[in-house]
Parts: structure tokens; sequence; C-alpha cells
């Protein structure tokens, strides 16, 4: 793994990235102070809800998040459910860390994540290619990417850089929509095909909610869907 300050000192080496710092290093620290948090925060995590299109930047000093901002997306593509083949305009639905950051991106700035997953390749098996090049992104276009707009995508960038110097693990948890009950039964009503899918990822929507924490994943069954670390 790159040193942190190798890994920083290559990101500043863009020009995107060094005008981003100056944009946005003094109303980050602002907000984060706002927000009782340290900066550069000792952990980020990234949540993403599909059928209300917003995404949430969480932060943490200890094992206690707090949100950060809410970002809206720029536009979306495809329907609920999760991401199955290359070129069906899906946003992929699951459990997802950052993987790369492109200072040099066609969307101003981007974040990769780690699109197949596991959970993925166990439900798409039968797909001669299940697609990747999934990122968060600026813009105001998508084909099964999360665009949030170059002015957002550039705060997010740099807070993200700012965070992996300290911890490289960045989780992106996209969800089909917030997992509540009167939402969810409309999904399954309109996409049972999915139910069980669903199902798998709601436990961890929920023990986020009340505790404010992350936990573990134990993994995936051989259909693709989720098991919670925990009981």
């Amino acid at each position: 793994m790159i040193a942190a300050s190798d890994f920083l000192k290559k990101q500043l080496s863009f020009p995107r990235v060094r005008e981003t710092q100056l944009l946005h290093e003094d109303s980050l620290r602002a907000l984060l102070y706002e927000s009782g948090l340290s900066y550069p925060p000792e952990k980020l995590y990234l949540r993403a809800f599909k059928l209300e299109q917003m995404l949430e930047v969480w932060g943490a000093d200890d094992d206690s998040f707090h949100l950060i901002k809410t970002h809206a997306f720029t536009s979306s593509s495809g329907n609920p459910g999760p991401k199955q083949r290359e070129g069906d305009r899906q946003i992929p639905e699951g459990f997802y860390h950052i993987t790369h950051f492109n200072p040099e991106s066609r969307y101003h700035l981007s974040l990769r994540l780690n699109y197949p997953n596991r959970a993925d390749a166990a439900r798409n098996k039968k797909e001669t290619h299940s697609g990747g090049d999934i990122y968060i992104h600026g813009g105001v276009e998508t084909v099964g990417c999360i665009p949030i707009g170059d002015d957002n995508i550039a705060e997010l960038y740099w807070l993200c850089v700012q965070s992996y110097t300290i911890n490289p693990c960045i989780p992106v948890n996209i969800f089909p929509c917030v997992m509540e009950a009167k939402t969810l039964s409309g999904m399954y009503r309109q996409h049972p095909e999915y139910i069980d899918f669903w199902n798998s990822m709601e436990p961890m929507y929920h023990y986020f909610q009340k505790h404010k924490t992350l936990t573990d994943l134990m993994g995936c069954d051989e259909f693709g869907n989720y098991t919670p670390g925990f009981s």
C-alpha cells in the first residue's frame, strides 16, 4: 500500500487537486468543527440511497459517526435493483469501498468503487461481463455511476484524500432506498424478485441507524445475498 505522505504528495501534483485544496480546505475545516469532528476525521463513511437520489457523508473520531453533509445526485439511471451486467445502466446496490482516486476524470474528479464485489460476482456468475468502472464523480451525467456535480465532488474528493491518509478504508454503502417499512413495502410490491437481496441489506441499514457505527459483514451466500456480522 502506498505510504500516506506519498499518496498526498501524488494527489497534490495534479492541478485540479491543488485547486480543490485551495477552494475547500477552510470551509471543510469549519464544517467538520461544526459537526464536532477533527479535521480530517479518523473515519469516513458514505451512504447512498438510489430512490431518494442522495449521498450522505458521515465522519467519526471514534466508533460513533456524525452526519457531515448530504449531496443530491445530479442525475440517475437504471431502475431499482442491483447491477447485473455491463451496459445495463444500473447503479449498483451493496457494500463497497473506495479503491481509486482519479484526479483527471472526464467528470472533473472521481472516486472508484470496488464493484463487482464478492456478492456481485456470486449473483452474476452467469454473466460474461458484469461491468465495472463505477464511480462517485462530478458532472450531471451517468450511465450507472453516482454524479453529484463538480463543486460537490471537489469538496468530497479532498475530504476523502485527507481521510485516506489516516485510514485508507472508506466504506460506501449503496441502498435501493431509505430502508424503512413504508418505503420498502412499495419497493417489494413493485420488485418482488429483489426481496431476498434487499432483506439481506436491511439489517446493516438498521444497525447503523440504531448505533451510528459500522459492523463487519460475514460475507454472502451463493446467490449474492449479504450475511451481516451480527445476529
